[in-house]
């Protein structure tokens, strides 16, 4: 008997004791957890799955049932993973996402002219024209659709999961064991505030503003609970030896401009923002002896989309332009 037969015949048997395990068991139980696990919600797993939530419920009562364990724990609104759900999604996670990739595959494979990219609206305006300019010299047609989102670690979870984004871009990496999560680039931050500011004149000799009197001042933030930000947040109060006086609260970094055009705060962003925008809005840098910590940008897919060859070779060209920061 040839080799080739052989291991023909192994895999059968393989997959024979494989089936007997599985036997009797519904696997879409298995994507009604994942959902649940991910949203910590029934209605918006039954949202998500296009069901409804009495379905969603049902299904965890035959996992409670299959498992012998309660699964989910309610805590206020919130549905709390036991320690064995958590176990089943450690150990399902990279195997349950690689099977969606490869599905995806089956199911669409010209998928590679379709590339759905997610990111809060600051950074498409950087990565948009870079990713353009690739897919045209890779795939002429390649279709390319952005969606926006100042995105949180569930938010993220759910697109990659899901496959409602190819690739995701934010401010702050996403550790998961099915994902990569790389650092594309870093920006300089900067202060700015409105030229006609009453009190913020540098002064004559050496031409900046001291760190008491920006102390003093209240200030315009963009909103985005990611780790990064926070990790931001703090490095910038520790220099200022103060908890920040925030006055306005915005969506997104390109909201900042008009905010602080229009009021007497401050606002920390990235310098590529300020270049970007500077002459739309009567904002200026303010010069100040402060080292402003840096803005990190991370590249989050999945790694079994490598599997698909118009993808990697989209990954590879992107890590070309942009240096490892």
């Amino acid at each position: 008997m040839s080799k080739e037969n052989q291991w023909k015949i192994m895999k059968k048997n393989h997959l024979t004791e494989r089936f007997h395990t599985v036997r009797g068991f519904d696997l879409n139980l298995l994507t009604m957890f994942e959902a649940v696990f991910i949203h910590g919600s029934v209605t918006k797993a039954a949202d998500i799955l296009g069901i409804t939530p009495s379905a969603v419920s049902q299904a965890l009562g035959r996992l409670r049932d299959h498992f012998y364990d309660p699964l989910f724990v309610r805590q206020g609104k919130i549905l709390i993973p036991t320690t064995t759900a958590i176990s089943i999604h450690d150990k399902m996670a990279a195997p349950y996402d690689n099977l969606l990739s490869h599905f995806q595959e089956i199911e669409k494979p010209l998928a590679n002219r379709n590339l759905v990219i997610n990111s809060p609206q600051y950074i498409s305006i950087s990565i948009l024209p870079v990713l353009i300019k690739i897919t045209e010299a890779m795939s002429p047609g390649c279709k390319l659709t952005q969606t926006i989102g100042e995105n949180s670690h569930e938010m993220i979870e759910e697109l990659l999961t899901y496959r409602k984004a190819d690739i995701v871009f934010d401010f702050s990496p996403h550790h998961h064991i099915s994902r990569n999560s790389q650092l594309l680039y870093e920006e300089d931050l900067v202060l700015i505030c409105a030229k006609t500011h009453p009190r913020i004149h540098e002064q004559v000799a050496g031409g900046t503003v001291s760190i008491d009197a920006i102390s003093n001042e209240h200030f315009t933030l963009a909103s985005n609970e990611t780790q990064e930000r926070i990790i931001i947040t703090e490095k910038i109060e520790k220099i200022l030896g103060i908890t920040r006086k925030i006055r306005y609260v915005v969506g997104s970094v390109t909201a900042v401009f008009p905010v602080v055009e229009a009021s007497e705060t401050l606002a920390v962003i990235p310098r590529a923002a300020y270049e970007q925008y500077k002459n739309t809005y009567n904002v200026r840098i303010i010069n100040t002896d402060m080292v402003l910590p840096k803005a990190s940008f991370y590249m989050i897919y999945n790694k079994s989309s490598l599997i698909n060859k118009f993808f990697a070779s989209l990954i590879s060209n992107i890590e070309n332009i942009y240096p490892k920061a």
